[in-house]
């Protein structure tokens, strides 16, 4: 004890020095944090009141300016003056009922097409769309208007007034399509623009093939067809050697191929007196301006053991006209 006392005597300047330096250090470190986070408060404020003002300025409650959201962005031109506040506002009726959920009067807005394909019941809507975009801002603009078919971008946002934070860089997008459906105007969601029925049929040896209709997306589209083997051989249709084998060809003469590697190999196979439905995909982005005319099929195996013995025997070509 006496030890400590005299080296505290011999040393207490320094000592007391060395105290008042970890107070103040200390002191210096809280004042530091305290203003940093009154910043921070202040700044996510000015932010919120920023985002608040600009959107009561430019689009107050997700209020769109109806003229401006017409103006298509890759076609150009506008959706006609005459429909254009109808399908805009059923549009933006869709968005509020299911971001603020109210799915069942969403729901109700969809083409039935859209509800067989895509959304074959309210609760499948609600969890595999719905759920995604609720209690989140928006905005629309017109994408393309041709042919009595109106498609629109869609931008879901996180909403700046509950974050603090600029949300204009990140978003859930969609193409939302409006169509006419029995004399009412419907919507076709989740990039889907519509389908068509074709049922046009063509006959070569004893195989009937008929195309029954197509799905179109934005950015492929599906082409549904059956196929009737009246042969007492197993036929293939494309054997999957070549990547271009089976297309469809468009009004610019444009050979668009299929997607085959999305089928079973078991799907192109059908069997001596077998009826089979066939789905096929085709890598055709969507354009109002040109129409599918044509599908081919170039290499359809007629006899599958007469071509595995030799690949040059067995196979036909098959065109089908679409329109």
């Amino acid at each position: 004890m006496l030890k400590i006392r005299r080296l505290y005597n011999s040393n207490r300047r320094l000592i007391w020095l060395w105290i008042i330096i970890v107070i103040f250090v200390i002191a210096v470190i809280w004042i530091f944090n305290l203003v940093s986070q009154e910043t921070t408060k202040a700044n996510n404020q000015k932010l919120a009141q920023r985002f608040e003002q600009e959107s009561q300025k430019e689009n107050p409650s997700n209020v769109i300016d109806y003229d401006d959201a017409a103006q298509s962005i890759t076609t150009g031109g506008s959706v006609d003056t005459s429909i254009r506040n109808e399908i805009q506002k059923l549009l933006e009726d869709f968005i509020n009922y299911s971001c603020n959920g109210e799915v069942d009067k969403a729901y109700a807005l969809l083409t039935q097409d859209c509800k067989e394909i895509l959304y074959p019941s309210l609760e499948t809507f609600e969890q595999d769309y719905c759920s995604d975009i609720r209690n989140k801002t928006y905005d629309f603009q017109s994408w393309a208007s041709t042919s009595g078919t109106y498609i629109y971008q869609v931008r879901f946002f996180e909403n700046p007034l509950t974050t603090g934070m600029d949300t204009t860089n990140n978003y859930i997008q969609d193409y939302i399509t409006v169509i006419k459906e029995q004399e009412e105007y419907k919507l076709n969601i989740n990039k889907f623009i519509g389908k068509r029925d074709i049922n046009k049929e063509i006959e070569t040896n004893d195989i009937y093939i008929t195309v029954k209709s197509s799905e179109t997306y934005l950015d492929y589209e599906y082409y549904e067809l059956e196929i009737n083997n009246r042969r007492y051989k197993q036929i293939i249709l494309d054997p999957l050697i070549e990547d271009d084998s089976t297309y469809v060809k468009n009004s610019d003469g444009l050979n668009i191929s299929a997607l085959l590697y999305e089928n079973d190999e078991e799907d192109l196979n059908i069997k001596a007196g077998e009826v089979k439905t066939v789905k096929i995909k085709f890598n055709n982005t969507y354009n109002g301006e040109k129409t599918i005319r044509e599908l081919d099929f170039s290499t359809i195996i007629i006899d599958k053991e007469e071509y595995e013995k030799d690949n040059s025997k067995g196979t036909i070509n098959v065109e089908i006209d679409l329109m």
